[in-house]
């Protein structure tokens, strides 16, 4: 018991809750010297990325332009900010449980907002590419049962990490840590969703109803989708790879609980996605028309509130038709 941080009353037992600092966790016990200036950094990296994101999605929304992804990613960017000020916190109290029990669980769901992010996008490519399966019925509702288990799987994980730390009982220790792990093995499911619908889109032919949305073309759409869920994968199997690892000590920790595997892992392939988004304009490339839900409906107007150009294989059946009717008459 002598290596835990928790609550004690002057010369008596310790209080829960318990937080060993015998056991190597993911980035450390933060110090005054090497984490408060890397997380003063990321907190001025994530806060522009909010700013940015509310100011696009404020400017959309006066235009009629609705992208609910940038609020969620500026929402994305402030659990960032607030992940890192308790870190801060937690490095100036090292012997504060409460402050390092906060700061875990900021730090493991905040990510969550940018998986949902990716997949919507993804739904939305593969539905472009080819209407009739992306909005088959089934697959609706099927997307939005995930939603609904990651929901479930991440309310689980709060709950059974709060409970370890307030328990010293092994078998309630040993299954909280089972439900844990499979939580986040279903994020990374989750996001093998993504990459199968991207890559769908990409493999399959494209169907002769198949639609553009926003603005670009539909390779640019693929590319940066394709390198954000890239990071999203890696981030997802980083944490299921060290949530299913065996504990070890502190004094012989793994290369993935290092401070530089956690902040370049966790966060600075974050702040790639942000940034990918915010400089590819993804509130106006991934841009559809409000109320969407069927076939049609994306390429139904563009972002001038035109009617938009359909695709080249029904333009061109367009233009065989008007022949064959002019040479009947």
């Amino acid at each position: 018991m002598t290596n835990m941080l928790q609550t004690r009353e002057d010369g008596g037992e310790p209080k829960p809750p318990y937080f060993s600092t015998s056991v190597a966790t993911i980035g450390g016990i933060p110090t005054v010297r090497q984490d408060i200036p890397i997380s003063a950094v990321l907190i001025f990296i994530y806060l522009v990325g909010a700013i940015a994101n509310q100011v696009i999605f404020r400017r959309n929304q006066r235009k009629g332009l609705k992208f609910p992804m940038s609020w969620a990613m500026f929402g994305f960017c402030m659990s960032r900010v607030g992940t890192h000020v308790l870190r801060i916190a937690w490095a100036t109290r090292p012997t504060n449980a409460r402050i390092a029990i906060a700061a875990l669980i900021f730090t493991n769901i905040g990510v969550l907002v940018v998986y949902i992010v990716v997949l919507l996008l993804a739904l939305r490519v593969f539905r472009a590419t080819h209407p009739k399966l992306g909005w088959n019925r089934r697959l609706g509702k099927t997307f939005t049962v995930s939603y609904v288990l990651l929901l479930c799987a991440i309310l689980l994980v709060i709950a059974f990490t709060i409970l370890t730390f307030y328990t010293l009982n092994p078998t309630v220790r040993s299954v909280a840590l089972w439900i844990q792990r499979g939580g986040i093995l279903y994020m990374l499911l989750f996001n093998v969703a993504s990459l199968s619908l991207l890559l769908l889109s990409w493999l399959l032919p494209r169907a002769q109803d198949n639609e553009n949305f926003g603005t670009g073309g539909m390779g640019s759409k693929l590319i940066v989708l394709g390198v954000a869920i890239l990071f999203t994968i890696f981030i997802a199997g980083f944490r299921t790879g060290t949530a299913w690892s065996a504990a070890r000590l502190a004094t012989n920790a793994a290369w993935y609980d290092s401070k530089a595997a956690f902040y370049v892992i966790l966060f600075g392939f974050e702040i790639i996605i942000v940034y990918l988004f915010l400089i590819t304009r993804f509130d106006r490339r991934f841009w559809v028309p409000n109320g969407s839900n069927k076939p049609g409906d994306y390429s139904r107007i563009d972002l001038d509130g035109s009617t938009a150009k359909r695709p080249l294989v029904q333009d061109s059946a367009s233009v065989l038709d008007c022949a064959s009717a002019q040479e009947k008459a």
